[in-house]
């Protein structure tokens, strides 16, 4: 299956913290195309678990499915709604946007608007609105009539390739993620692997990792590999940054544990994988946070997609990131298949 194409139907689905289960049938599909055998199941809060293989070890690589967006607080009469975040949305990015809403009834249009710069008074030019400014304008789609408080919407808009190999669009945090083990389930299936790998494809971890809690407690693996994204842009001097193309991120630190890393680090330099290195000094900001400490602990590893744009509708994404990355996880089943049960 084509990355690209992959990666650009995970990006354009609606799935908001709350709203995964509209994402959860294109994962089906891509999975069902890899092979139709393969247990699917839904467990807890709806986590989407995928099971390949049986036996030990048993190695599970986590990736959330939500994307932030916004929540309807507030009516305001038959045209205009005021709006509070899902996750961690800057306001700045909402102004002058098109957005989406899922409603009970049918998806609704919606404009944040924003007054013309020749219009505003000199001193508000230069200030950033905050959520508790901004305004949805429904009135291009039939008004607030079919709204309703607690409707969730996102920025709408598709995503695209660029030069270079690279992809544009909104959500690829983290539906790179979801693609990474939509492409490393594709490898496996052409590897004989002892043992057993798990996708667990999570809910919510943009509200507060709690997708991730569920599956790590119902599935209780030996292994835990977490995949998300991280900053592919200059941060702060003090801070790692991470340049796209070159290659996978593994974290090291506190949430992961140390022979996981040494072992990825491993496999890449065996095969050749370009990859980047995460000192972690407390939280990842990943669903490792959560899973390394469920139950009498988990061996835990992070591996991370660099983008540019984090939480905006303008994240870049490079290919050759995401199928190196597939292939890093791929590879560290197999090593950990044939390692079978060897103390950490």
């Amino acid at each position: 299956m084509e990355t690209k194409t992959i990666i650009k139907n995970l990006s354009d689905s609606f799935g908001v913290s709350s709203f995964e289960n509209n994402v959860f049938p294109l994962i089906k599909r891509y999975i069902n195309n890899i092979s139709p055998d393969l247990k699917i199941e839904k467990i807890g809060i709806g986590n989407l678990i995928v099971r390949y293989g049986e036996g030990t070890p048993k190695v599970a690589f986590f990736s959330h499915v939500d994307e932030i967006g916004i929540i309807v607080s507030n009516i305001i009469d038959e045209h205009f709604v005021r709006i509070h975040s899902v996750g961690g949305i800057d306001p700045r990015t909402l102004v002058g946007k098109r957005v989406v809403f899922k409603t009970e009834k049918k998806e609704k249009i919606g404009i944040i608007g924003f007054l013309a710069p020749h219009l505003q008074k000199k001193e508000d030019q230069e200030k950033s609105p905050s959520l508790d400014e901004l305004f949805v304008d429904f009135s291009i789609s039939g008004g607030t009539k079919d709204i309703t408080v607690g409707d969730m919407g996102v920025i709408q808009i598709n995503a695209i390739d660029l030069e270079d190999n690279k992809i544009v669009g909104k959500s690829m945090d983290n539906r790179v993620g979801v693609c990474v083990l939509i492409k490393t389930l594709e490898y496996l299936h052409n590897l004989k692997f002892k043992g057993e790998v798990i996708l667990s494809f999570n809910k919510g971890e943009e509200v507060g990792l709690v997708g991730a809690k569920g599956s790590a407690e119902y599935l209780k693996p030996d292994y835990a590999i977490i995949v998300d994204v991280t900053f592919g842009e200059t941060i702060a001097e003090n801070v790692s940054s991470f340049k796209l193309g070159e290659g996978p991120v593994i974290s090291l630190g506190i949430p992961v544990t140390k022979s996981v890393y040494e072992d990825l680090i491993k496999v890449a330099e065996n095969n050749n994988i370009k990859y980047q290195i995460d000192p972690i000094s407390r939280r990842s900001g990943t669903e490792a946070d959560i899973v390394q400490i469920v139950s009498t602990g988990i061996k835990t590893g992070v591996v991370s997609v660099p983008i540019l744009n984090m939480h905006s509708p303008n994240e870049v994404v490079d290919i050759k990131d995401v199928e190196e990355s597939a292939r890093l996880l791929s590879l560290y089943a197999l090593n950990v298949g044939l390692k079978r049960g060897d103390d950490e």
